[in-house]
């Protein structure tokens, strides 16, 4: 005769005593005395005691512990519809209406100082292309700046997290200013044309290290206020190119076009962009002093190493059950490679920022500058020129954009724009062997809309890319568009040396 005593139910298993050390209940056993019979009731009431207890303590630990895990729609399914993150505009932010002036000037000003440098040595070709003509510096100086800074932005994606920012701002514009101040006067002091120009090339190089570090490292932080001030920094790299502009102007004016006053001229002209620099790194030191940005600047650099090893805690703490710490480790993994997540959700914002680049360093300057003034305008003025109002027009496609950012632009509009912008290869290369197009005015309209829409594409693509990550990736996606950007670049400038050897 068998006697089946239901304890009770413990996710969703009927627990039984239907025997005993696999032995059956027997009718001797029932008829032994019925103390033995209550024991053996009171045992198994104790039993289940113990067993809810236990029950009880288990849920509590499973409900602290999945606490502690960040449940994403990737890892744990709910049966009930979530609203996915990545559906809104901006992840995790709110639109920012107003702009913080403090912030927003600092980010301004460190994109102009760490643009400035290049526009500096950009801005001087009509001065280096004089001194070196048979070394096409139009051509190879754009392509040794861009090769440097690519490989830079490899190393700092790489080594992303062993990189302190604020030191590198720290020691990047020292950096700048002294390259900045020794570059008129190795131009001035030798004798050897091509020891000065592989010096030059030299310090270009050095500068564009400074800038693959710099330039990620800005953007980076402008990703952390918010959209709005990334484009702010995108603007203030924009400003710099007008800087050059008004400072190289009043250099050739003041200064006779004899060799001795370009000398000296070059001598002002490199100084004034070191001291503008200067008050760069000046305002970003005082900023530090400023809490607000203090806490976004330092102790965000900190931020990815405490949730590792909070991570790492969580999974020392809460080794609950299998599927908890498999659920841990699988996000832990995902903390490690942010790339892949960011690079699937701003891909197409990364070929937009690469393909404009590589269309404008092909280009500009080495191809437009081999356009010749039909009506004998001097070529050093002529050259200068051409590339005043190239980076005029672009900073204005980037400030009109950081002030109407508002305005809902179609995104099929930016792709068409991009891909019709190609019609300017044609049009640049008919200013060079066809008359008909090579008049003045001509080819300063066809300049100004090219620069204008390359501008206003690259204010698009840094500001809208930022917005489809969630906030914790946002300063990685900043690296990843800069590095596109910078790939564009490079690819750009590549073509564009060798073609100019066939031209």
């Amino acid at each position: 005769m068998e006697n089946n005593f239901i304890v009770d139910s413990i996710n969703g298993e009927n627990i039984t005593t239907d025997s005993i050390n696999g032995e059956n209940i027997t009718t001797d056993s029932i008829n032994s005395s019925s103390n033995s019979l209550q024991s053996s009731v009171s045992s198994t009431t104790s039993d289940k005691s113990i067993i809810k207890n236990d029950e009880n303590i288990y849920d509590f630990q499973k409900k602290e512990s999945l606490e502690n895990i960040d449940l994403s729609d990737e890892i744990i399914q709910s049966p009930e519809p979530i609203k996915i993150e990545f559906e809104i505009e901006d992840i995790n932010i709110k639109p920012i209406n107003k702009i913080d002036l403090k912030i927003g000037f600092l980010i301004f000003i460190l994109g102009v100082g760490n643009m400035l440098p290049f526009q500096t040595f950009l801005a001087s070709l009509d001065y280096l292309d004089s001194i070196f003509p048979q070394y096409k510096m139009a051509s190879t100086f754009p392509f040794i700046y861009m090769i440097v800074v690519c490989l830079t932005f490899i190393v700092l994606l790489r080594f992303q997290n062993q990189f302190k920012s604020h030191l590198i701002l720290s020691s990047g514009f020292p950096a700048y200013i002294s390259l900045m101040i020794l570059t008129p006067i190795v131009i001035i002091s030798s004798n050897k044309p091509i020891t000065t120009y592989l010096i030059i090339l030299l310090f270009m190089g050095l500068c564009a290290i400074i800038d693959g570090l710099c330039q990620g490292t800005i953007f980076s932080y402008a990703s952390k206020f918010g959209p709005q001030y990334s484009l702010m920094a995108q603007t203030g790299t924009g400003f710099a190119s007008v800087v050059v502009v008004i400072t190289r102007l009043i250099c050739k004016l003041s200064f006779s076009s004899d060799n001795n006053g370009k000398k000296i001229g070059s001598m002002v002209y490199f100084v004034i962009s070191a001291i503008i620099i200067l008050i760069a790194i000046i305002t970003f030191f005082y900023s530090l002093k400023i809490e607000k940005i203090r806490k976004i600047l330092i102790n965000n650099n900190n931020n990815n190493n405490n949730n590792n090893n909070n991570n790492n805690n969580n999974n020392n703490n809460n080794n609950i059950n299998q599927v908890e710490n498999n659920n841990n480790n699988l996000t832990n993994e995902k903390e490690k490679h942010p790339f892949k997540k960011v690079f699937k959700k701003t891909y197409g914002f990364g070929f937009m920022v690469f393909f404009n680049f590589f269309i404008v360093l092909f280009l500009f300057p080495g191809i437009i500058v081999k356009i010749k003034s039909l009506h004998g305008i001097r070529s050093d003025w002529w050259i200068f020129i051409m590339i005043s109002v190239y980076n005029i027009s672009d900073c204005i496609g980037k400030l009109l954009f950081s002030i109407f950012h508002w305005i809902n632009v179609p995104l099929k509009l930016i792709w068409s724009v991009l891909i019709g912008k190609t019609i300017f290869v044609l049009l640049f290369f008919l200013c060079i062997y066809n008359d008909r197009f090579n008049h003045e005015p001509m080819v300063l309209i066809f300049l100004i809309i090219f620069a204008f829409l390359s501008g206003g594409i690259v204010s698009y693509g840094v500001s809208e890319g930022p917005k489809k990550v969630e906030q914790k990736f946002k300063p990685t996606c900043s690296v990843f568009l800069s590095l596109s950007l910078n790939l564009g670049l490079m690819l750009g400038s590549s073509l564009n040396l060798l073609v100019s050897f066939f031209m």
